[in-house]
C-alpha cells in the first residue's frame, strides 16, 4: 500500500498550483469616491465566482474577466 503523506489528499489528485485569492470589483461613483459591487474568489485554476451587492452570484473566467464585465475596477484583498 502507498503511503500518503496527507491522509486527506489521494495521490490522483495534486495539490492546487497557487492560492484561492479574494478580491473586490469596485466603480467610481463621483470623483474619488468608489462603491464595491461585487466581492469574489479567484480559484488556483483562475475561475472566479462573485457575488453582488445589488445583484446575484456569478460564475467567470477569471477575476480579470468579472471586472471588465461589469465594468468595474479588480481590487485584490489578499
Amino acid at each position: 500500500m502507498e503511503h500518503l503523506t496527507d491522509p486527506f489528499r489521494s495521490p490522483d489528485y495534486p495539490s492546487p498550483p497557487g492560492p484561492v485569492r479574494a478580491f473586490a470589483l469596485v466603480q467610481e461613483i463621483d470623483e474619488g469616491e468608489t462603491e464595491v459591487v461585487a466581492y469574489g474568489l479567484e480559484l488556483p485554476t483562475g475561475i472566479a465566482a462573485t457575488v453582488g451587492v445589488v445583484q446575484g452570484f456569478g460564475r467567470w473566467q477569471s477575476a480579470r474577466n468579472a471586472a471588465k464585465r461589469l465594468h468595474s475596477d479588480l481590487v485584490w484583498l489578499t
